[in-house]
């Protein structure tokens, strides 16, 4: 039987991680909470369990061992949340991050259903904001007929993020990991053109709606800040990935940053801002649903689940 474009588009998809991460079954779950008078709703779209290999690829396996055995945990794999974020305001409900999607690696693509579980309509949102175009934030915008989920939405992206993974030639000056994730991407951008629309980190995309600039995951990376009333929470997107590492070990590198002493700055930086302010966190890849604190310990820092 011929491959189907879409099986050949999977099978490329994975590649990114092929052999790597072994799939967790996901359970189609939504969470809620208020700040001020908004309300946020996380859904899950499915986790993942990467190796320690992975995403950690120069520190010495030592120095993991004994970081995680000192917190009680097993560092030979870890599970990867992708929880998306959905909020409402009182004038707007905002998706933040769209999930992987089918296409990119099992255990992804539990969105679509665990929406409608918690009782939302795909054609209510009316704003779509992606931290960033890696594939488990992106891919899922697109359904099984190639069309975007939220044809009603303006679909926003940092300037430098679009103006990144539009470039033509990006794919061959990749490494090898990132080649077909990259022609995916840039595939998915193509297929929601006529909705994309470029912002910058600073300005508000709603009232109370805004973006930080968070930098070196991927160039153009961007975290959301919301406002309401004295209330702050910042939905972090991949700034914070791990709920032991990025927090007592920031500069450690990530597998997955694309510009590593970039992504540790910024680690740095909004963890800084965290503790500082006392500002809430909601992350994609961290324990479910996402939600807890930042507090200082060690010379770094720890995340206090709420």
């Amino acid at each position: 039987m011929m491959p189907s474009r879409r099986n050949v588009m999977a099978g490329a998809g994975g590649l990114l991680l092929a052999g790597l991460a072994a799939p967790v079954p996901a359970i189609a779950r939504h969470h809620r909470l208020m700040l001020g008078a908004f309300e946020v709703i996380v859904v899950s779209d499915g986790a993942l369990s990467l190796p320690i290999g992975f995403v950690l690829p120069e520190t010495p396996r030592a120095e993991t061992d004994a970081l995680f055995a000192a917190a009680g945990l097993d560092p030979a794999h870890l599970q990867s949340q992708v929880n998306v974020m959905l909020v409402r305001t009182p004038t707007d409900l905002i998706l933040i991050d769209a999930g992987g999607g089918t296409d990119f690696m099992a255990g992804l693509g539990q969105f679509p259903d665990a929406l409608k579980a918690a009782g939302i309509e795909a054609d209510k949102v009316t704003k779509v904001i992606f931290t960033h175009a890696h594939a488990d934030h992106l891919w899922g915008v697109i359904d099984d007929f190639d069309t975007t989920r939220y044809p009603g939405a303006p679909h926003l992206m940092s300037a430098a993020e679009l103006d990144y993974w539009r470039q033509p030639d990006l794919a061959s000056r990749l490494p090898d990991a990132f080649q077909a994730m990259a022609a995916g991407t840039a595939r998915r951008l193509r297929m929601i053109d006529d909705l994309l629309k470029p912002a910058r980190p600073g300005g508000e995309i709603a009232p109370g709606v805004s973006l930080v600039d968070t930098s070196g995951h991927t160039p153009g990376h961007v975290s959301v800040l919301l406002t309401s009333g004295s209330e702050q929470l910042l939905i972090g997107g991949d700034v914070l990935t791990q709920s032991l590492v990025s927090f007592a070990r920031p500069d450690w590198r990530w597998g997955a940053d694309m510009d590593a002493a970039k992504a540790a700055a910024s680690r740095r930086r909004t963890l800084d801002m965290l503790a500082n302010d006392r500002i809430a966190l909601l992350g994609t890849h961290l324990p479910w649903p996402g939600l807890g604190r930042v507090e200082r310990k060690d010379g770094a820092f720890r995340f206090v689940g709420a």
